[in-house]
């Protein structure tokens, strides 16, 4: 026969008076040594705060980068210059510099305001200063424009390999 034991109630709560007593072992807010680094902390912070925003700043470069709008990065570069009154001489920019298709040379020939410059041309980033990225991305810019136009208002009516559907020249 199974004998069930009545155990007394103040064994199933707990002591209010070690509750207190815990809570006063505590240390009191204001006397741990922890209160003397939010200084640092805060100095910490804000430098962490200004590295998020570079890092910010470099992901959107990094991200226009591998749309591989160059032309983008080439006017904000230059557009932050002109309002900050750098001499852009003395920024360099990372673009990628197309293969030529144009011709066989490997190399693409840059002068701005009588200095001059000889880019490979090679399908990979280059850096180099601001006033030849901007004229390299304008000439890109120009001839495929040229080319778009091209395409789209030169068309060939050729009888045998392109026909008018509208109209039969043989007729």
């Amino acid at each position: 026969m199974a004998t069930t034991e009545k155990k007394p109630a103040d064994t199933l709560m707990e002591d209010p008076a070690k509750l207190v007593t815990d809570d006063a072992k505590a240390p009191e807010p204001g006397t741990m040594k922890e209160d003397a680094k939010p200084a640092k902390q805060d100095a910490k912070d804000k430098r962490i705060a200004e590295l998020e925003a570079r890092l910010a700043e470099a992901e959107k470069l990094a991200a226009a980068m591998t749309k591989g709008d160059d032309f983008k990065v080439v006017q904000q570069k230059s557009q932050e210059c002109a309002d900050k009154g750098i001499d852009p001489w003395g920024v360099t920019v990372s673009i990628r510099v197309p293969a030529r298709r144009d011709s066989n040379d490997p190399y693409y020939w840059l002068c701005v305001n009588g200095r001059s410059v000889q880019i490979p041309a090679n399908n990979e980033y280059q850096e180099m200063k601001l006033p030849f990225a901007e004229a390299l991305v304008n000439m890109l810019r120009a001839e495929r424009h040229a080319q778009n136009f091209a395409d789209e208002e030169i068309q060939i009516y050729d009888p045998k390999t392109n026909p008018h559907e509208k109209e039969d020249i043989r007729k």
